[in-house]
């Protein structure tokens, strides 16, 4: 079977985040499983190719009235031998950021995605290469699932070539005008409430979920969530009706490059069968990181994260006072993003020097020593689609305290008495009171070391990696290519 993988990023050639991280992971477990799966992604700027080889012939894409020539330059992903191919477009393509720089969205973001999307249904015109399944991925590569159709109502045959969108996170769809679609090139009758028309406007990702064959996103329970008004961001009418081509299958984590035995960023390695003194170490010397008390007998609470409303920190903001207050627990975070949440951050860094350390801003190795040097992971999401940093740090032996929502509910087996297999917290209510309550749980959970021990234990051992969902996504590879 012959897929490509649509995408604006890919890591480890540029990234900017899950996205990136998915559609980099993904096609290595494919291949494992005999799918001849490659990529396309735009030539950014911050891609890392050590070595590529442009194609002979090149390609035009059609925005507006426009013809604009491409180049098309092949590699791989990392030292895999999956294919990636980059649309080498300079006009659209080289610029400082993926969606945006300092200015704000860049204004021609609907152009460069129509360019994406056709220069993805060309690669077949410019290689002895044609696959069977297109896969999209959010937004930016949604249309290139009605330019497949429209492609099939054009060449007047029958075609076996299917369409997959995997929708990443649903608050981000793409929204521009109606001059933008007619930039597209699409069929005019794509400019309907059955397609890219929502309030008067261009809305890609619905344009992708109304033409896709089938749709995927990143876990069974944000499946379920988005199809309710709660969650559904607008869209959730289009997701109703397209119920039952709708499935959830859960990301898993790359473990070769979360593992906490070999993980260079930390100062001791951590065996997750026997983590006591690799975890010990790791929390002695997060301690002295953020020169905190280094007492490792007392709890140590951690959160990597972005600072915006989504991801709920207000709600750990708001209850930090009274975990000073009323117990002897050290915390850190480190994050950036919302400048009101920031400063509070940082006020209550200079309250409690001793007991909370902060750094603003982002860094991969610190993020690993966190995951390794805590005990617990907080992570109070308003939504959160799948999440990768509650497994992040089940992997690296912190137990993960997260609201009951998407793919953090999927992933965690929540403490209750009597559960041998629990591996972390949940709580209900997008509030600081319920956040209080999940946080004294695993407070007492840590005065019980043996519950502690076992639990951590659990979380250790958890299987997070990209096996099970790439056996889901063939299966529904096939699901599409067996449709009348």
């Amino acid at each position: 079977m012959n897929v490509l993988f649509v995408s604006p990023e890919v890591n480890p050639l540029v990234r900017t985040g899950g996205l990136g991280d998915v559609v980099g992971s993904l096609p290595l477990a494919l291949k494992k499983l005999g799918v001849d799966v490659r990529v396309i992604c735009p030539l950014h700027r911050a891609c890392k190719v050590i070595q590529s080889q442009a194609l002979k012939k090149k390609i035009k894409v059609k925005i507006g009235e426009r013809s604009i020539t491409a180049s098309i330059r092949e590699t791989r992903l990392g030292q895999s031998d999956v294919p990636a191919y980059l649309i080498d477009l300079p006009e659209l393509f080289d610029r400082d950021g993926i969606y945006s720089d300092e200015n704000g969205d860049f204004k021609d973001n609907p152009q460069r995605a129509f360019a994406l999307c056709q220069a993805a249904l060309q690669l077949e015109n410019i290689t002895d290469w044609h696959p069977e399944i297109i896969h999209a991925h959010d937004w930016m590569a949604a249309p290139v699932c009605a330019y497949t159709n429209d492609k099939k109502l054009k060449l007047g045959q029958k075609t076996k070539v299917r369409s997959i969108l995997t929708i990443h996170n649903l608050q981000h769809q793409g929204v521009f005008s109606y001059d933008d679609f007619l930039s597209s090139n699409l069929l005019p009758a794509n400019w309907s409430m059955d397609g890219f028309e929502k309030d008067g406007l261009t809305n890609l990702l619905k344009g992708g979920i109304q033409n896709a064959d089938k749709i995927t996103t990143v876990s069974p329970t944000y499946a379920a969530e988005i199809r309710t008004p709660e969650y559904g961001c607008g869209l959730e009418a289009s997701l109703q009706y397209r119920g039952a081509d709708l499935i959830g299958i859960l990301n898993g984590i790359d473990q070769n490059e979360w593992n906490p035995q070999k993980d260079k960023a930390l100062p001791h390695p951590i065996s997750p069968s026997r983590p006591k003194a690799g975890k010990q170490a790791c929390k002695l010397a997060l301690l002295n990181e953020f020169n905190l008390q280094p007492n490792i007998e007392t709890p140590l609470f951690g959160v990597v994260s972005r600072l915006y409303e989504q991801k709920g920190l207000d709600l750990l903001i708001d209850i930090l006072p009274q975990l000073m207050a009323e117990t002897h627990a050290s915390f850190v975070l480190l994050g950036s993003g919302d400048p009101n949440e920031e400063l509070a951050i940082r006020e209550l860094s200079k309250s409690f020097p001793q007991r909370i350390g902060s750094f603003i801003g982002f860094d991969d190795g610190l993020a690993r020593r966190i995951f390794a040097g805590s005990d617990f992971f907080i992570m109070p999401s308003r939504f959160e689609p799948c999440g990768l940093a509650q497994q992040y740090a089940m992997r690296y032996g912190s137990l993960p305290i997260c609201r009951r929502t998407g793919g953090l509910a999927d992933t965690i087996k929540p403490f209750a008495r009597g559960e041998k297999n629990s591996n972390g917290f949940l709580f209900n209510d997008p509030s600081a009171k319920s956040l209080w309550t999940a946080t004294k749980e695993a407070l007492e959970v840590f005065a019980n070391k043996r519950k502690f021990t076992g639990m951590r234990k659990n979380a250790l051992s958890k299987k997070c990696d990209w096996e099970q969902a790439a056996e889901y996504y063939l299966q529904t590879y096939h699901w599409a290519l067996d449709l009348d």
